[in-house]
């Protein structure tokens, strides 16, 4: 039927669209959209499955969230390139185009079961594309095969990023972020960014990526090994950053891996707010032989037992060490004198009370 005709009877309560089994819409302006743009666009949309009824209504068992977006489109309630159904009355072929669009429905009968076993394998047959199935889809070129056979044959790269049971390319998309991170500039890309890096490169050489890309991977696999519990986006933030000291990095790497896992594994690691930071904070100390405190943070109790060493003034408030002002103990932190990262122990004799601006203003520096 066509666009105009599943309207019709969508509206006349000939399609029933809200079924019992139905999810609710979950498709945003933004993809609702796109449905239109497909439409107008020539590009098909999958099948939509209609069940049909004794009484001869349609109830829909695939294509709601795409017959909202058109419902939505027609009755004035979603834009389409920044223009309502109505404003393409007299400027444009467009509500011709989309009335007139074939579109492919699958219509199904029998019972009840039949139904909801349709509907079922419906919505458990079908498997998303992963992000990188999405790109070799749109852009390949050499950059993608180049990509795919340096994978294929650099154990280091393999190693670094694993592959899955099942191979999608997650690992691949991964490191696709990583060499974007090192050409934009030490940031990580934002939605939509990766695809149009890979279209702007889709027929060039991924050699240079390669020269580019390898020194980081040498390091993370040699600096790491397979045995560091760090997150593997920290692991490269660093090989970028700490490249040039390699050397000394290698020399200290079985106590950064020791060292490390302890750390995360701690009620401190959990609980902290700068876990990245704590871990980079944690290396320098080592490859600089000063050796962090494994206790990264106070405990309440620490605090209790810091405030009973104090005086209260007379309304029963604290001092803050560093602007002198009065707070409640609620209001107050404790926090360290000398900072952990550069070698203060987390012990009583280290720690102050400051307010949270101080704090915040200690923390900035």
């Amino acid at each position: 039927m066509t666009v105009k005709d599943l309207y019709e009877k969508v509206v006349n309560g000939v399609i029933i669209s809200d079924i019992e089994l139905q999810r609710a819409i979950v498709y945003d302006a933004e993809k609702q959209a796109l449905v239109i743009d497909s439409i107008y666009k020539g590009i098909p949309l999958p099948a939509f499955y209609l069940w049909k009824r004794e009484d001869g209504k349609l109830e829909v068992l695939d294509g709601k969230q795409r017959i909202e977006a058109i419902k939505k489109f027609k009755q004035g309630n979603l834009k389409y390139e920044g223009k309502t159904w109505k404003a393409y009355a007299y400027d444009s072929d467009l509500q011709q185009v989309v009335d007139d669009t074939d579109l492919s429905t699958i219509i199904c009968s029998g019972t009840e079961e039949k139904k909801r076993l349709i509907f079922k394998r419906i919505n458990t047959l079908g498997v998303p594309l992963s992000n990188f199935e999405v790109l070799n889809g749109l852009y390949h070129g050499n950059y993608i095969e180049g990509l795919n056979e340096y994978f294929a044959h650099d154990a280091n790269v393999r190693k670094v990023l694993p592959n899955a049971t099942l191979d999608r390319g997650d690992s691949k998309y991964h490191l696709l972020e990583y060499i974007y991170y090192v050409r934009k500039g030490s940031v990580l890309p934002k939605r939509g960014e990766l695809d149009d890096y890979v279209q702007q490169h889709k027929d060039e050489s991924f050699n240079d990526e390669v020269k580019k890309i390898k020194p980081y991977i040498s390091f993370i696999c040699d600096v790491f090994g397979d045995a560091s519990k760090i997150g593997r986006v920290l692991k490269f933030k660093l090989a970028v950053k700490y490249v040039k000291d390699r050397t000394i990095w290698l020399q200290h790497k079985d106590d950064i891996c020791k060292d490390c896992n302890a750390f995360i594994k701690s009620d401190g690691y959990k609980l902290s707010p700068s876990k990245e930071e704590d871990i980079e904070a944690m290396i320098l100390g080592i490859v600089g032989n000063l050796r962090v405190d494994p206790k990264r943070l106070f405990t309440t109790d620490d605090k209790k037992e810091l405030l009973s060493q104090l005086t209260p003034n007379g309304q029963g408030l604290f001092e803050c060490k560093n602007c002198h002002q009065h707070f409640s103990a609620d209001e107050l932190t404790i926090d360290h004198i000398i900072p952990w990262s550069r070698g203060g122990r987390t012990v009583l004799s280290n720690a102050q009370l400051l307010c949270r601006a101080c704090n915040s203003r200690k923390n900035n520096e």
